[in-house]
């Protein structure tokens, strides 16, 4: 094929794309008016950068207002409260993330359901972390870290709490067989500034945040925790590759509604996600935010979400984690 004929290939598909969000906008009626994704996080974090980036092109395909709306506290919480207790009609979503589910198994009874009581809209994209390690210390390698950490113990900082970098800690520690002391702080730039300058050893790190750092050579790079090696780490290995299969973590982001919504307004919802992620533009914000954009069936995220939530509860319970 041509690069003109593909060109007009994509332009194409594209089109057919928006007609077929469009048809089936108009079917159910949804949406009619403005539609709010909610960010339980600051303006310009990654949830939010994410939200606008999908929610500008959800705009586009419905001709209707989509208003990211920062509700912020509680690790997310209150944001998500927000929408579960929100009317179940598709104009009140949730922009929200794998710590959605671990701090729920780690607050235990809290004031939603994590899973029961939203209704999994799609996934937008995903992605992993990567394990980085202050430049003194001397591990070149995971097999060199973990023989480390088996003559001494081992500190590592996270974003806090209950937060995915403290879980995929965890995991590394249990699998590993060795001890860390796990360090706590209120993001994950602070924990990166104090991996610099030597206060911990260790940092499972979202790749956006640790991609300068270790470009720059202020830090050293041992593993991702996805499945794949990264495009912009080619050299850096997998978990699974380290013989550490059970350390592996693939972090989500995605969409959810309060749990009963319509099916009709579900399927024309969906439809549109899954269009907006595949929007050249998109997938190039998502990007640039760290993610690998993807979107899946509402059936598909529900059973990611269940699975993962179980995953995350037993860890929680077997290690103790506590929240702050």
């Amino acid at each position: 094929m041509t690069p003109f004929r593909a060109a007009a290939a994509a332009l194409l598909a594209a089109c057919v794309g928006l007609v077929a969000a469009g048809a089936a906008a108009q079917s159910t009626g949804y949406p009619n008016r403005a539609v709010r994704i909610v960010v339980g996080f600051p303006a310009g974090s990654g949830n939010d950068l994410i939200a606008r980036a999908v929610g500008t092109r959800l705009g586009e395909v419905w001709k209707q207002p989509v208003i990211v709306e920062n509700k912020v506290g509680a690790s997310g919480v209150i944001g998500a409260e927000s929408v579960a207790r929100a009317a179940p009609d598709g104009y009140t979503l949730l922009l929200t993330g794998s710590s959605h589910l671990i701090q729920a198994a780690v607050a235990g009874k809290g004031p939603y359901r994590a899973v029961d009581d939203f209704t999994p809209v799609s996934t937008v994209g995903g992605g992993p972390l990567v394990l980085i390690v202050n430049t003194a210390l001397a591990a070149r390698s995971v097999p060199e870290l973990i023989a480390l950490g088996k003559s001494r113990p081992l500190t590592y900082g996270s974003a806090g709490t209950g937060t995915s970098p403290h879980i995929a800690g965890e995991m590394f520690a249990r699998q590993a067989g060795i001890s860390m002391t796990h360090v706590p702080y209120k993001g994950s730039a602070p924990a990166q500034t104090d991996l610099i300058g030597g206060q911990v050893q260790m940092v499972f790190q979202v790749i956006q945040v640790a991609l300068p750092a270790i470009r720059n050579g202020q830090v050293r790079a041992l593993a991702v925790t996805g499945a794949k090696r990264l495009p912009d780490l080619p050299d850096v290995p997998t978990m699974t590759e380290m013989g550490l299969p059970e350390a592996s973590l693939e972090l989500w982001w995605g969409l959810l509604a309060p749990a009963g919504l319509p099916a009709d307004v579900l399927r024309t919802l969906n439809e549109a996600v899954r269009q907006a992620v595949a929007h050249a533009e998109v997938q190039q914000k998502l990007g640039n935010a760290g993610l690998i954009a993807g979107s899946s069936t509402p059936e598909g995220f529900l059973a990611t979400m269940r699975r993962d939530f179980d995953g995350f509860a037993k860890l929680v319970a077997a290690v103790g984690i506590k929240p702050d």
